[in-house]
């Protein structure tokens, strides 16, 4: 359930790959699945969830047990087959 179709994709971008909070978003969709009694974790059901590691109640930050969670960059393109014209004639 969580290896099939998109889910590894929806895990990564929901947590930017941040183990950490990978970790305490299934802690929390499997404790919301249990108490729903849909007891099954699902995209709409992680979607209904908050991530958020500051809250979380028995870790300390100055200890780094939260971890910073790195800013999205784009990534560059590759503009090794740019074509940038033809020359300008020299006189």
């Amino acid at each position: 359930m969580l290896t099939d179709g998109t889910m590894p994709e929806y895990l990564y971008a929901r947590t930017n790959g941040v183990v950490g909070l990978l970790e305490r978003l299934i802690e929390d969709g499997c404790t919301e699945a249990i108490t729903s009694g849909t007891e099954r974790l699902t995209g709409p059901l992680l979607d209904s969830l908050s991530l958020t590691l500051a809250d979380a109640a028995g870790r300390d930050a100055h200890a780094g047990e939260i971890p910073a969670v790195p800013a999205r960059t784009r990534r560059r393109r590759n503009g090794a087959s740019d074509d940038h014209g033809p020359t300008p004639a020299t006189a």
